[in-house]
């Protein structure tokens, strides 16, 4: 269970860095670069420790999606420098003075989906995530302001990039060039049905090749499964659990009451003269919309609220606990579409509120939940006696591990048998990395052991014991004798479509036309057609990139030949080039060519960046803790 307990402290906040941040692997505690940890540090990058604990924990977010990938140290070695690399970009951010906002903080938690319900932010559902993550309001606040800081500095360096106008039409020219080519291509598979393989053939390839046809080891276990899920099951609760249930969850059945609101924000700065000019601007405009100005124009021309300005000052549907105490009771105080209430002070400044639409309340009632309910029961009380026999689980399978009956009768399971599997690969239960782990420890591969209790995903314990083990050998020639032919077959198969190429490559050289050359089963052929680098429809890649670095045809076609891997290979002769009209292309493929200059440039800035970091850093890495 402690896995279990590991999952969902990190849940949260491990995939939000990964979204804000665009590194491959999740963090948490960043703010523990600053503080340093008690263990000796993974790491030190001017100063500042990477602690045991934040490798740990970015290890275990990889190892939840790709745990075979954690054996290759080349992938630890990855994950390090990717939190060197982030330590060293937030550590500048700070240093260049970058800073959330409070508008732009309670923006960016409005947007998080795990915050919200039927796509709106749920304040409640807010409340209740961060309590089961042991997280505060504050404290969670706190962290997402420092965490979305590198993605300021990363944004403010790629809206730092521009484009000519000559850049974007280097780029239309090479993307919207035309080549007239024509071309064919032969397929192995044409050849295949005249190739014999001959015995002696087999035979020697098998002995040249013997360790490619090694099987690997392998073993079946039979196994135990503790599963919270099988033992509530059964059960099947009564009308007064049922009830109870819908009362202790009566706020999930909820819709709170949400009201659709527009606001204008006027900047106040606390204690400065400022502030009464912007309580006095707030009034003035007040007293415009009591007179029929136009909410929305006066957004757009007099708010301070970047992210709502733009949008008529429209925030959107706003339930309890979203907005500053002191707006939200001005907000909710408001009874008819249209009603206004301001201006109203907050840390933000002086706001102009006005009321668009209003929702009421809204109950699921209890029949209508009632089969969700009974599942919810279910589910609970799988896990309570999940929770109960979990550790006479474990004791059993450990004090009598020469069997699994003796669990088996005592917690009233089933012994299962697996198919064979290896340390690498299964199906079934042993698609688990844990449990294949489990079966090639050396005391249950070899001792004849019971395995320790083993923790899943979903409130799901596993034991296991080996049943049959068949080690690594090589395959014998009977078993691979028609793999081995197909094989041999293929190989000739490509070697004919190679020479074929090469023979009509040799005519189109003397001067031949393709449409002449390429002839025979097998040969496909496409003539005269027009292709461009930003429509290669069904063009093989290997292809297109050969017709379009071919030097222009003067007098004679460019000729050449494209191994196209498994498809075969290909011959062309590019016949003409001609060069796009500007003017005529398309304004909006223009656009999309400047966009994506800009992004590929803006990215190209901030790996610079952060290589000049690396370049003036200090750091030392610990490789005896990797």
């Amino acid at each position: 269970m402690l896995t279990k307990i590991r999952e969902k402290i990190q849940g949260i906040l491990a995939v939000l860095i990964l979204g804000f941040l665009a590194i491959p692997f999740a963090l948490w505690g960043i703010g523990s670069y600053f503080e340093g940890g008690a263990d000796a540090p993974v790491a030190e990058v001017n100063g500042v420790e990477i602690d045991q604990r934040t490798y740990q924990q970015a290890l275990d977010s990889l190892r939840r999606t790709n745990p075979e990938q954690l054996q290759n140290p080349a992938v630890k070695r990855l994950v390090l420098e990717n939190l060197v690399n982030q330590t060293l970009v937030l550590s500048d951010a700070h240093a260049s003075g970058y800073r959330t906002s409070n508008a732009q903080l309670a923006e960016l938690i409005r947007g998080l989906p795990y915050f919200q319900k039927d796509g709106e932010f749920d304040p409640e559902l807010y409340r209740v995530v961060l309590a089961r993550e042991g997280l505060t309001p504050a404290a969670f606040e706190e962290q997402l302001r420092q965490e979305s800081l590198p993605g300021q500095l990363r944004q403010g360096l790629s809206d730092s990039a521009f484009v000519t106008d000559d850049d974007v039409a280097r780029a239309v020219r090479l993307l919207r060039q035309e080549r007239r080519v024509s071309y064919a291509v032969i397929a192995p598979e044409a050849f295949l049905d005249e190739i014999e393989i001959e015995p002696r053939a087999i035979e020697e390839y098998y002995r040249a090749n013997a360790d490619a046809f090694r099987a690997p080891e392998a073993v079946r276990v039979a196994y135990l499964v503790l599963d919270a899920s099988s033992l509530g099951a059964e059960v099947e609760p009564t009308e007064e659990e049922l009830r109870r249930a819908y009362e202790a969850e009566a706020a999930r059945y909820v819709t709170p009451e949400r009201r659709r609101i527009s606001h204008i924000l006027i900047e106040a700065p606390d204690g400065t003269e400022a502030a009464e000019e912007a309580r006095a601007e707030a009034e003035a405009l007040l007293a415009r919309l009591r007179d029929g100005a136009d909410f929305a124009a006066l957004a757009k021309a007099h708010s301070d609220d970047a992210a709502t300005a733009s949008k008529g000052g429209d925030l959107g549907e706003i339930q309890r606990g979203v907005l500053p105490e002191e707006l939200e009771q001005a907000v909710f105080a408001l009874e008819q579409p249209g009603a206004l209430a301001g201006p109203v002070r907050t840390s933000y400044g002086y706001h102009l509120v006005k009321l668009i639409e209003r929702t009421p309340e809204q109950r699921r009632a209890f029949d209508e939940v009632k089969d969700e309910l009974r599942e919810q029961v279910r589910a609970r009380k799988g896990e309570e006696e999940f929770y109960e026999l979990a550790e006479r689980f474990r004791n059993l399978v450990y004090e009598h591990p020469e069997d699994l009956r003796a669990a088996a009768e005592a917690l009233d399971l089933k012994v299962q048998t697996s198919d064979w599997f290896t340390e690498q690969d299964g199906s079934g239960i042993a698609a688990d990395p844990r449990v294949r782990a489990a079966a090639f420890e050396p005391e249950v591969l070899e001792g004849e052991r019971n395995s320790d209790a083993i923790e899943l995903e979903g409130e799901r314990m596993v034991a296991l014991r080996v049943t049959e083990h068949r080690p690594a050998a090589i395959r014998p020639l009977a078993e691979v004798r028609a793999e081995i032919e197909r094989r041999l077959k293929q190989e000739r198969a490509r070697e004919r479509a190679r020479e074929t190429a090469e023979q009509w490559l040799a005519a189109l050289g003397q001067g031949k036309p393709l449409a002449e050359v390429a002839q025979g089963p097998g040969a496909r052929r496409e003539l005269e057609r027009i292709l461009v680098r930003a429509e290669p429809g069904d063009t093989p890649p290997a292809l297109l990139e050969a017709v379009f670095a071919a030097p222009r045809p003067e007098g004679s076609p460019s000729i050449g030949q494209v191994d196209l891997g498994p498809a075969g290979y290909a011959v062309y002769a590019l016949e003409a080039v001609r060069e796009p009209d500007l003017a005529a292309v398309d304004q909006d493929f223009k656009e999309r060519v400047r966009r994506q200059l800009l992004q590929r440039r803006g990215s190209d800035y901030y790996r610079s960046y952060r290589q000049g970091l690396r370049e003036t850093a200090e750091i030392e890495i610990n490789e005896q803790r990797l």
